[in-house]
C-alpha cells in the first residue's frame, strides 16, 4: 500500500494565444509534483504514491500543465503524460541529488506526502516532516516572484500550539541530518504517535516559514485533511481504532481524494496571491465543529475510554 505525496513545481509556459483558456492573469503554469518516500531498511510501511489517493487527484488537476512526478515507483500512466525521477524522500542526499535535476526557476512546490507508520518512529517524522523541509528549503530560491508552496497536513496537526515545547527542539534544528540526530537521541520526544507528532511539526514549519515568504515573495500555506477514501486510510484507523475511527466519520463524513487535490490546486494556480501561512482545514466542517462546540470530543470513544 502507498501513501500519497506529490511535491509539484511550477515554470510559466510561453504567453498563451489569444482565447488559449489561460488565466486573467495570462499565465499557465508547469507543475512538478515530488515523490514519496521509501520504506526504511527492511520496512515496509503503507505508502500511497502519485499513482493514487490525493497525489494522483491533483496530478489529474494538473493535466493542462507540465508535471514532475517524483517518486519511489513510476506511477504507470501518469508518468507516461509528464515526467518522473524516482525519489526516495526520506534520504536527504538523494532530495538533493533530484533538485540537481530540477528546473532553475520554479513557480511552486507542492508537498503532499506521508506515512503514517513505520517499524521506527523516527521514519515516519523523516518522511513527514524533515525530507518535506529539506526539500522545500532546497527550492525555494527558485521560486519567481509571487511563488506558492502547499504542505499537506492534517487535522491532527491542527493542535501544534498547544505542544509548541515539545516541537520546538525538532523544527528548530537546521539540516535533515541534525533533525534525525535530533529524533534519535530523544526517542521520547516523539510519543505514541509519530504521525501526530510529524503532522503538527508540519503545520507549525508552514506558519512559521509564513515570515520568510513576506520577505522573499513567496506564499507558503498548509492544507489540513480530515478522514480521506484512500488506500492509507486502513493504517490510520489501526492507530486511532475502529471505534474511534467510526466516530470520527460518522460526524462530518469522509473525503474523496479529489476534495482534498481541489483545494490545493486553487492554492497552488488559483488567484489567491495574499493568502500566506494558513492552515486550512478540508475536513468537511468536522474542526468547525470542534472549536464551536457542535462536535463534542469529549464524548468520543477515546476520550470515554481514558475517563474509565
Amino acid at each position: 500500500m502507498n501513501c500519497p505525496v506529490l511535491p509539484s513545481v511550477f515554470r510559466p509556459f510561453p504567453p498563451p494565444r489569444e482565447g488559449s483558456g489561460a488565466t486573467a492573469a495570462g499565465r499557465r503554469w508547469r507543475s512538478l509534483p515530488r515523490a514519496c518516500p521509501s520504506p526504511a531498511r527492511g520496512a515496509s510501511p503503507s505508502r500511497s504514491t502519485s499513482a493514487s489517493g490525493v497525489g494522483a487527484a491533483l496530478v489529474e488537476r494538473l493535466a493542462e500543465h507540465e508535471v514532475w512526478v517524483l517518486d519511489v515507483n513510476s506511477p504507470n500512466r501518469l508518468a507516461d503524460a509528464h515526467r518522473f525521477i524516482p525519489l526516495d524522500l526520506s534520504d536527504a542526499q538523494a532530495i538533493d541529488r533530484v533538485v540537481a535535476d530540477l528546473p532553475d526557476t520554479l513557480d511552486g512546490l507542492a508537498n503532499v506526502a506521508g506515512i503514517a507508520q513505520a517499524p521506527q518512529p523516527h521514519t515516519v517524522v523523516a518522511v513527514n516532516f524533515l525530507g518535506l523541509r529539506h526539500l522545500t528549503e532546497s527550492l525555494i530560491p527558485r521560486l519567481v516572484p509571487g511563488g506558492r508552496v502547499v504542505n499537506v497536513s492534517s487535522i491532527a496537526g491542527r493542535d501544534w500550539q498547544s505542544r509548541v515545547q515539545w516541537l520546538l527542539p525538532l523544527l528548530e534544528t537546521q539540516s535533515f541530518a541534525e533533525g534525525m540526530n535530533w529524533c534519535q537521541e530523544h526517542p521520547e520526544g516523539l510519543g505514541r504517535d509519530p504521525y501526530t507528532f510529524s503532522k503538527r511539526l508540519v503545520t507549525a514549519y508552514t506558519l512559521r516559514a509564513a515570515q520568510g515568504g513576506v520577505g522573499k515573495d513567496y506564499r507558503i500555506n498548509c492544507v489540513s485533511p480530515g478522514p480521506i477514501d484512500t488506500p492509507l486510510y486502513p493504517e490510520f484507523e489501526s492507530i486511532m481504532g475502529k471505534a474511534q475511527s467510526d466516530w470520527s466519520r460518522a460526524q462530518a463524513g469522509t473525503a474523496e481524494p479529489n476534495d482534498i487535490a481541489e483545494v490545493v490546486a486553487l492554492l497552488l494556480t488559483g488567484d489567491c496571491g495574499w493568502l500566506n501561512g494558513a492552515d486550512i482545514p478540508v475536513d468537511g466542517g468536522y474542526s468547525a465543529g470542534l472549536e464551536s462546540g457542535w462536535i463534542d470530543f469529549a464524548a468520543s470513544p477515546a476520550m470515554m475510554a481514558r475517563r474509565g
